[in-house]
């Protein structure tokens, strides 16, 4: 195992100015490469997908931009959107579908180290393929805090600056490679694709992940599926992850029990539960809701 890259200095940015700033002095040092990451959530403390930090990295200093702090999109398109630099990521799949959902940014142009790796025949995460030493323990701890909260410890900002000290490296490293190997114009292929790609999110259409789904009767299967709409309605209503209404076992024993009104729903889910306990009312307008998204997703579909 290598040691650790020291986590470099890095500017905590939380204002329109210092962003704005942090633009113009990029462009002044005709910055040509960006190592970026991003910490964000998804359904795991709050309803929905957010773009909580933007870590970069220029070969000698970071900079940690906080999108909750700064909004005005102007500025943060001006960082990302169509770029003079190149935005060096790992696995850009997942943050790329935050930014364009919850920010309606597409950031260009992109080198995904792991899109190189794959092309070399390199398995692993960026930690295998770097050789750093870390704990995964504390590294899923990080992962699983609320990014969203603020105050953001300091402990939390160093993490998330470490994830992009070893990134220009890692390209650098892999690029050689690819070269050498006479497949760059493949590499930029693929990353122009990954770069253009439509990224959806749709959570009303994973209701096929019910445990047992495939095997219910029509019947059950619109109710499961009316079921798995109006939790989502539940859950944006009251900020909640999905899960905290009801995971998708407990949606499984709603069916099996044939509950099938409101309350008896509510009256359900409720017990044991001392936080999180559902209204009977509100599920009952998220019922609603929810026959309104199904009929609305059977008018788009293709004749």
């Amino acid at each position: 195992m290598q040691e650790p890259h020291p986590i470099p200095p890095y500017d905590y940015i939380r204002t329109e100015h210092s962003l704005a700033r942090l633009v113009d002095s990029l462009r002044a040092a005709r910055c040509v490469r960006l190592a970026i990451d991003v910490e964000g959530e998804n359904n795991l403390h709050r309803y929905g997908i957010h773009v909580a930090l933007i870590q970069l990295f220029d070969g000698t200093r970071g900079y940690i931009v906080d999108p909750l702090a700064v909004p005005e999109k102007a500025l943060l398109s001006a960082l990302l959107e169509n770029a003079p630099w190149k935005l060096v990521w790992f696995d850009a799949g997942n943050d790329l579908l935050s930014f364009q959902h919850a920010l309606d940014i597409r950031p260009s142009p992109l080198f995904d180290c792991a899109i190189a790796a794959r092309m070399l025949g390199k398995t692993g995460g960026l930690r295998a393929l770097t050789g750093q030493a870390g704990s995964a323990s504390a590294k899923d701890r990080f992962q699983k805090s609320n990014w969203l909260r603020r105050p953001i410890s300091r402990a939390m900002l160093d993490y998330a600056i470490s994830d992009v000290a070893c990134l220009l490296d890692l390209a650098d490293s892999l690029l050689a490679e690819i070269e050498r190997k006479g497949l760059a114009a493949e590499l930029e292929k693929r990353n122009l694709e990954a770069q253009n790609a439509e990224r959806v999110w749709n959570p009303f259409a994973n209701f096929t992940r019910i445990p047992g789904f495939a095997r219910f009767p029509r019947a059950e299967q619109r109710f499961a599926r009316l079921l798995w709409c109006a939790r989502e309605h539940y859950a944006r209503l009251h900020d909640l992850p999905p899960t905290n209404v009801a995971s998708k076992q407990e949606i499984r024993r709603v069916i099996d029990k044939g509950l099938r009104d409101a309350e008896a729903i509510a009256r359900f889910l409720n017990q044991d539960r001392q936080r999180n306990r559902i209204h009977s009312e509100d599920l009952k307008a998220c019922f609603m809701e929810a026959e309104k998204t199904i009929d609305a997703a059977a008018d788009t579909r293709p004749d």
